[in-house]
C-alpha cells in the first residue's frame, strides 16, 4: 500500500519537473500570429538572425502557416537567396492563396531573377484582388518593357492612362512612350504614322509647341499646306501668342501669296506678341506685298511720267496733292518747289498746302511762319483767320501747360477778338479767364466772366467760376452765399452740381476757421454744409469736432449717429460713438463697442486712440470703485494695441498707487511728461511714491500738555516701528508717561494723580483683505496712567467714489484715583489750624470701559473729510463722543497735509484715554485741534499738532476738627488743557 502511494508520488513529481522544464524553454507564444508579430518587429529592427531563430521555432510548432512561410521567404530575400525565398513564398501561397504580401515579394523575386512571365502572372493575380492599384499596373508595364514587349506595354499604358487621366506619372510615361514611337516613325520615313502619333500626342499634351511645329512640317512635307495651316490655327488657339507658330503660319500664307491675309493675321497676333522677330517678319511681308502692288499705283506711274519730262499741270497737281495727303514729305517739298516755279511764291493754294505739310511734319515754327505770311496777305480770309486762331490757341495751350500764363494771355485775347467761330471764341475767353485767375488778377477775371456770361447765356460754369474767384479774393462767405442762391433756384440735376461746388469751397473755409480758433463760425458753416449734403464726410467730421469743442453734446451725438448711418465702417465715426458713450460715463459699453472694430482695424490710429481713452477712463472708474485688478486688466489690454501711450502708462501707475503698490506706481508714473507749471508738483509726487516704497518706518512722537490755569506740565513720549507690506503692516509701539506729584501731606489739592512713571507696550496689525476691505487689530498692556489693558478691532470698507465707512470696537481697563484722608491723632482743639485730617495717599479703582463706534470719510481731490462717533459704556452708564476732521494735502506727495479737527461729547475722545491725559465722564468735553505734517525727503517726514481740550474737573477733600465728624467736599470746575504733538517719521 505504501509502495504504491510512493510510486504515484514519484510519477507526479517527474511529471511536474517535465512540465516546468518544458515551460522554461518556451517563449510563451501560444499562436502563429504572436510569432509573426514578434518576428516582424525583429525584422523591422534589422535583427534578422534573431527573427529567423524565432521563426524556425514557430514553423516547427506550426508548419505550413502562410504568414510564417512568407516571413521566412522575406528573410531569404533579404539574404539574396532567391531560390530559398521562392520556395517558402510558394508554400505561403499554397497555404493561403490570398496572401498578398507573399505575392508581392514573389513579383520582386521573379523580377530580380528575370523570370518576367512569372512575375507578370503574380501581378495579374494581385490585380484580381485589387484591379485599381495603379502601382501594380505600372509594375506590369515595366515588366513588359523588360520583356521587350513594347507593343503590349504601350497598349496597356494607353488603356491605364484612359482609366486614370489625372495621374501625372502615368501621363508622363504615356507621353514619353508616344514620343519614342513618333521619333522612330519619323526616322524611318513613315510620315503618316508619325502624324497619327503626333495627333494623339497633341490630344494628351495640347500645350506642347514642338508637337504642333512637327506636325505642320510633316504636312508640308506631304504637300498638304491647308492641313498645315489648320494645325497652325489649332496651335495658336491652344498656345496664344506663340512666336514660332505665328511665324510658321505667316510663312505658309506668304508662300501662297496671300499677303493681305498674312499681314492682317500678323497685326492681330502682334497685340499678344510684339517681339522683334515678328515685327521684322511683318516688315518683310510688307515689302513683298508692296513690291507686288507697286506696279499698279497711279502715284508711281505719274512720278515716272513726270521724271520722264511730261511736267504738265495734271501730273504736278496729282503728285503734289497725293504726296501731301500720303505724308511723303520729301516728295511733297519737292513738288511744292516745282509748283512755286510754275505758279509763283504767293499763290494762296500752294502756300496753304505748304502750311498743311509743315503741320503734318510737326514743324510748328515753319507752319506758323507760313500761316502768318498768308494772314498778312489775306487778313479777311475766313479759313486763314480760323487757322491763325487755331495756331494762337495751340501756342497758348503750350504756354499754359508750362505755367506761363502772362505769355499765353495775348494769344487767347487775339482769338477772342476775331469772332471767327463761337466755339473757338468761347474757348479763347475761357482760357483768358484761366490766365487771369492763375495770374491772380481776380478783378479782370470777374470782368472776363461777365463777358462770357453776356455772350454765352447758356454758359453753365458761371456760378462755379464766380464762386471760385470770390473764394480766391478771400470773399468765401459771399461765394458760399452765391452757391446757396444757385441751389435754391436750380433743378435737381443742377442742384447736385452746385452742392458739390459748395462743398469744395466750404470744407477748406471750415478748416481755416478751425485753425484760426473761430470754432463757432466753423460749426455754423459745417451744419449748413451737412444740411445741404447730409452724406458729406468732411462736413460731418467738422460738425462733430466743432460741436464737441463748443460743448454742444446733443449735436455731437446727432452728427455722430448720422455719420455712422452713412459710413458704418468708417473708424472716425466709430471712435466718436465711443466718445458719446464716454461722455455718459459708459466706459465699459464704449470698450465693448470698440473691441470688434479694433479687431477689424488693429492698426487704425483713431480707433486705437479711442480705445486707449475709454480704457483710461474705465480704469479710473474701476479704481474709484476699489477694483484695481480689473482696472489693470483693462489698461493691459489697451497697451497691447497702444504700447507707447504714456498716458495709459501713467494711469496704470495711478491704479497701482491706489492699490498700495508704490514700486509699480513709481515705475509707470515716471512716464508722465509734466508741463513747466506741473513739474515741481509732479516731482514732489514721485518723491512721495519713493517714500511709500520704503518698507520700514520709525515714528517718534512727543506730547507736551499744559493746563491753562496752572503751570503743570504733562508729557508722553512714543517710539514705534512699522513694517509695511502690500497687504499687511505690523507695528510695535512703546509709550512712556511721567507725572509730577507725591503721596505726602504736602500734595497740592489740585493734583489728581500720584506721581510716578507709566509705560505702555502695544502691538498693532493692519490687514487688507481686498481693495474694498481692511481691518486693524491692536492690543496694549501698561503699568500706570495708561489703561492697564487696551484692545481694539476696526473694520473699514472702501466704497465707490472715494467714500469710506468703518466700525470699531474697543476695550480698556482704566484706573481712577481719589485722595485718601486720615485723622491726625496729634490734632487737638484750640491748636493751630482748623483741619485735623491729613492727605495720606491715593485710592485706586479699576473700571472696564467698552467702546463701540463708527466712522465715515470722503476724499474730494486733495481734501479728506471724516466724521467719527464713539459710544462708551462705563460704570453701567452710556457716554458718547463725536468728532469731525479735515485734511488738506497741498503738496501732492501723499504725506504733507494740514489737519483740523474738533470733538464734543459726554466723554473725552479715545486719544485722551490712550495718552493718559485727564478727562471726565458725564459732563461735556470739547476739543479743537490744528496741525500738519511735512515730508522733508522721501525718508523723513515731520509733524506738529496742537489741541485745546476743555473738560470737567472735580477734586475731593476731607476737613474737620473731630474724627467723629469728617466733612467731605468736592470742588468742581472746567479746566483747559493745551497739547502740543511733535512727530518725526523716518522711513528706510
Amino acid at each position: 500500500m505504501n509502495r504504491e502511494f510512493l510510486h504515484k508520488i514519484t510519477l507526479l513529481g517527474c511529471l511536474f519537473l517535465l512540465i516546468t522544464s518544458s515551460s522554461g524553454t518556451d517563449n510563451g507564444f501560444q499562436t502563429p500570429e504572436q510569432y509573426a508579430q514578434i518576428v516582424q518587429e525583429h525584422f523591422a529592427n534589422e535583427e534578422w538572425e534573431a527573427g529567423k531563430e524565432l521563426l524556425e521555432e514557430g514553423l516547427q510548432k506550426y508548419p505550413n502557416v502562410s504568414d510564417l512561410e512568407w516571413l521566412m521567404g522575406k528573410y531569404w530575400f533579404h539574404e539574396k537567396n532567391y531560390d530559398q525565398s521562392r520556395y517558402h513564398l510558394v508554400k505561403a501561397i499554397d497555404d493561403n492563396y490570398n496572401n498578398v504580401n507573399a505575392k508581392h515579394l514573389l513579383v520582386d523575386v521573379e523580377d530580380i531573377t528575370e523570370n518576367y512571365s512569372s512575375a507578370i502572372c503574380y501581378v495579374n493575380e494581385l490585380l484580381e484582388v485589387n484591379p485599381y492599384w495603379r502601382g501594380l499596373w505600372r509594375r506590369k508595364i515595366e515588366l513588359y518593357r523588360k520583356q521587350n514587349n513594347d507593343v503590349e506595354a504601350d497598349r496597356l499604358l494607353k488603356r491605364i492612362n484612359q482609366i486614370y487621366p489625372n495621374d501625372t506619372i502615368l501621363r508622363k510615361d504615356y507621353i514619353y512612350s508616344m514620343e519614342v514611337g513618333y521619333q522612330q516613325m519619323k526616322k524611318g520615313g513613315n510620315r503618316k504614322e508619325a502624324i497619327e502619333i503626333l495627333t494623339e500626342l497633341i490630344k494628351v499634351s495640347p500645350q506642347n509647341e514642338e508637337y504642333y511645329l512637327d506636325i505642320i512640317n510633316l504636312h508640308l512635307q506631304e504637300g498638304n499646306r491647308e492641313a498645315a495651316l489648320g494645325w497652325s490655327s489649332n496651335g495658336l488657339a491652344a498656345i496664344p501668342g506663340s512666336g514660332a507658330l505665328i511665324v510658321k503660319r505667316a510663312s505658309i500664307l506668304s508662300e501662297l501669296a496671300r499677303y493681305p491675309e498674312a499681314l492682317a493675321f500678323i497685326r492681330e497676333q502682334m497685340k499678344r506678341n510684339n517681339s522683334p522677330a515678328i515685327r521684322r517678319m511683318y516688315n518683310d511681308l510688307l515689302m513683298e506685298a508692296a513690291r507686288a502692288e507697286k506696279q499698279r499705283d497711279p502715284y508711281v506711274l505719274y512720278g515716272m511720267a513726270y521724271e520722264g519730262g511730261n511736267k504738265n499741270k495734271e501730273a504736278l497737281d496729282y503728285l503734289l496733292n497725293t504726296s501731301v495727303t500720303r505724308g511723303y514729305t520729301d516728295d511733297a517739298l519737292f513738288y511744292i518747289r516745282e509748283a512755286k516755279k510754275q505758279y509763283g511764291n504767293n499763290d494762296k493754294g500752294i502756300l496753304y498746302k505748304e502750311y498743311m505739310l509743315y503741320r503734318q511734319m510737326n514743324e510748328d515754327d515753319l507752319a506758323y511762319s507760313t500761316l502768318k505770311k498768308m494772314y498778312e496777305m489775306y487778313p479777311d480770309d475766313y479759313d486763314i483767320t480760323l487757322a491763325m486762331s487755331a495756331q494762337h490757341m495751340k501756342k497758348a495751350e503750350k504756354l499754359m501747360e508750362l505755367g506761363l500764363y502772362a505769355e499765353a494771355l495775348p494769344h487767347v485775347l487775339f482769338v477772342s477778338q476775331k469772332h471767327v467761330d463761337n466755339d473757338v471764341n468761347g474757348a479763347a475767353w475761357e482760357k483768358a479767364l484761366s490766365c487771369y485767375i492763375n495770374m491772380k488778377r481776380y478783378n479782370e477775371a470777374l470782368a472776363t466772366l461777365d463777358t462770357i456770361t453776356l455772350h454765352f447765356p447758356d454758359y453753365e460754369n458761371g456760378t462755379l467760376k464766380r464762386a471760385f474767384i470770390l473764394d480766391k479774393m478771400d470773399k468765401t462767405e459771399e461765394a458760399l452765399q452765391l452757391y446757396l442762391s444757385a441751389i435754391e433756384q436750380s433743378d435737381e440735376d443742377m442742384r447736385i452740381f452746385y452742392v458739390i461746388g459748395y462743398e469744395e469751397l466750404a470744407v477748406p473755409y471750415i478748416k481755416k476757421c478751425m485753425e484760426a480758433g473761430a470754432t463757432k463760425k466753423a460749426y455754423e458753416e459745417a451744419i449748413k454744409l451737412v444740411s445741404l449734403n447730409p452724406s458729406s464726410d468732411l462736413g460731418l467730421r467738422y460738425a462733430i469736432n466743432s460741436s464737441g469743442l463748443l460743448g454742444k453734446y446733443d449735436e455731437f451725438e446727432k452728427y455722430t449717429a448720422q455719420g455712422i448711418n452713412y459710413y458704418p465702417e468708417e473708424p472716425f465715426y466709430q471712435a466718436k460713438r465711443a466718445t458719446v458713450l464716454e461722455r455718459d460715463k459708459r466706459y465699459e459699453a464704449s470698450l465693448e463697442f470698440l473691441k470688434p472694430i479694433l479687431n477689424k482695424y488693429p492698426s487704425n490710429k483713431e480707433i486705437i486712440g479711442a480705445f486707449s481713452q475709454s480704457s483710461e477712463y474705465r480704469a479710473l472708474q474701476l479704481t474709484k470703485a476699489k477694483e484695481p485688478e480689473k482696472a489693470l486688466a483693462v489698461l493691459d489690454t489697451a497697451l497691447l494695441y497702444d504700447s507707447q501711450n504714456k498716458s495709459l502708462k501713467y494711469t496704470k501707475g495711478v491704479v497701482y498707487e491706489a492699490n498700495r503698490q508704490a514700486d509699480s506706481a513709481y515705475y509707470y508714473q515716471k512716464y508722465y511728461e509734466p508741463s513747466i507749471m506741473e513739474y515741481r508738483s509732479f516731482q514732489r509726487h514721485l518723491s512721495g511714491l519713493r517714500s511709500m516704497m520704503l518698507k520700514n518706518e520709525i515714528a517718534l512722537t512727543y506730547l507736551r500738555a499744559r493746563y491753562g490755569e496752572e503751570d503743570i506740565i504733562t508729557s508722553v513720549a512714543t517710539a514705534e516701528y512699522t513694517r509695511k507690506g502690500q497687504k499687511n503692516s505690523y507695528t510695535g509701539r512703546l509709550n512712556y508717561a511721567g507725572r509730577s506729584g507725591s503721596a505726602s501731606d504736602s500734595m497740592e489739592a489740585e493734583e489728581q494723580t500720584p506721581g510716578g512713571v507709566g509705560i505702555q507696550v502695544q502691538g498693532e496689525w493692519t490687514h487688507h483683505f481686498s481693495p474694498k476691505w481692511s481691518t486693524t487689530v491692536n492690543a496694549a498692556f501698561a503699568t500706570k496712567y495708561f489703561p492697564d489693558i487696551t484692545a481694539d478691532v476696526a473694520v473699514r470698507h472702501y466704497l465707490k467714489n472715494d467714500w469710506e465707512i468703518g466700525v470699531h470696537v474697543g476695550y480698556r481697563r482704566v484706573a481712577a484715583y481719589t485722595k485718601h484722608y486720615e485723622w491726625n491723632d496729634e490734632f487737638f482743639a484750640g491748636g493751630t489750624g482748623d483741619n485735623g485730617y491729613l492727605f495720606t495717599g491715593w485710592n485706586e479703582s479699576k473700571t472696564n470701559l467698552l467702546t463701540v463706534g463708527g466712522e465715515l470719510a470722503k476724499t474730494i481731490e486733495v481734501v479728506r473729510l471724516n466724521t467719527k462717533i464713539d459710544m462708551h459704556f462705563f460704570n453701567s452708564n452710556f457716554y458718547y463722543n463725536a468728532q469731525i476732521g479735515a485734511k488738506y494735502f497741498p503738496a501732492n506727495d501723499g504725506k504733507t497735509n494740514i489737519n483740523a479737527m474738533a470733538s464734543i461729547g459726554s466723554a473725552p475722545e479715545t486719544a485722551v484715554l490712550d495718552y493718559a491725559l485727564p478727562g471726565s465722564f458725564s459732563h461735556t468735553n470739547t476739543m479743537v485741534g490744528l496741525g500738519g505734517q511735512y515730508m522733508v525727503s522721501p525718508n523723513i517726514t515731520i509733524g506738529l499738532m496742537g489741541t485745546w481740550n476743555t473738560y470737567y474737573n472735580q477734586t475731593n477733600t476731607v476737613r474737620g476738627s473731630s474724627p467723629l465728624n469728617p466733612i467731605e467736599s468736592i470742588s468742581t470746575r472746567y479746566k483747559n488743557l493745551y497739547n502740543i504733538y511733535a512727530q518725526v517719521y523716518i522711513s528706510f
